[in-house]
């Protein structure tokens, strides 16, 4: 996970007074259009979940232990170029049917490509029912971001919205990715509330072995690109 006075530090610099915008939007948008589309196409858990049972519940314990995927978020993309490690997690919901989740979440690391050379963290939710805000795509949100115990920080951040079909995302700029993997932990907790009411709240585990699949993608070598929500 992410230390958390390095990264509140990194994404107040990025923020204030927003002067990272134009390059989220301009340059890195390919990025988030594809990962974003690739998640509404590959993990679908309102869709899997109401698939045959045995698959359901096979993916309804996975999502609730949580698991990292890796890619090169663009078919186009060179050695080292448009590197995400995206953790997925998910809530059993109580009293109801034995397959069923709730609250899932995606929490994605992004890399630099083409001429977007800063690092992006975004946050996205996996299904229709959640909370995020309604804004124009590209344009900032005054969010909340709560690390762990730490105090939190309120900072813009940037609604993405890049097709009818993909969910929302909520993205924060910071400077670099090797800022960003440097500080990662372990293990780690993030909530992100707008107007007060939380929209994404996500832990993930194993950060390490994600910073390291991360780094070999960046360095051109190679990394682990399986799909994993089918194992």
């Amino acid at each position: 996970m992410i230390k958390p006075a390095i990264l509140a530090a990194l994404l107040v610099l990025a923020a204030v007074p927003c002067k990272a915008q134009p390059d989220v939007e301009a340059e890195s948008f390919d990025v988030l259009a594809a990962v974003m589309e690739t998640g509404a196409k590959e993990i679908n858990a309102q869709e899997i979940l109401s698939s045959n049972k045995e698959q359901a519940i096979r993916f309804r314990e996975k999502i609730i232990a949580g698991w990292w995927e890796f890619m090169q978020a663009n078919s186009k993309a060179k050695p080292g170029e448009y590197c995400a490690a995206t953790f997925l997690r998910a809530r059993r919901v109580k009293h109801e049917r034995v397959d069923g989740i709730s609250d899932g979440m995606m929490v994605t690391l992004f890399g630099p490509g083409g001429n977007y050379r800063g690092a992006l963290l975004g946050f996205s939710p996996l299904d229709k029912n959640h909370a995020f805000p309604k804004a124009k795509s590209g344009r900032p949100v005054l969010v909340t971001l709560t690390q762990g115990k730490e105090k939190p920080a309120t900072l813009n951040a940037i609604y993405m919205e890049v097709s009818p079909t993909a969910p929302p995302m909520i993205v924060f700029a910071v400077p670099s990715i090797e800022a960003l993997m440097g500080g990662m932990e372990d293990q780690w907790r993030f909530e992100v509330s707008y107007e007060g009411k939380s929209i994404a709240d996500i832990e993930w585990h194993d950060g390490f072995k994600a910073r390291d699949e991360l780094k070999k993608c960046l360095s051109g070598k190679p990394f682990d690109d399986q799909r994993h929500w089918k194992d």
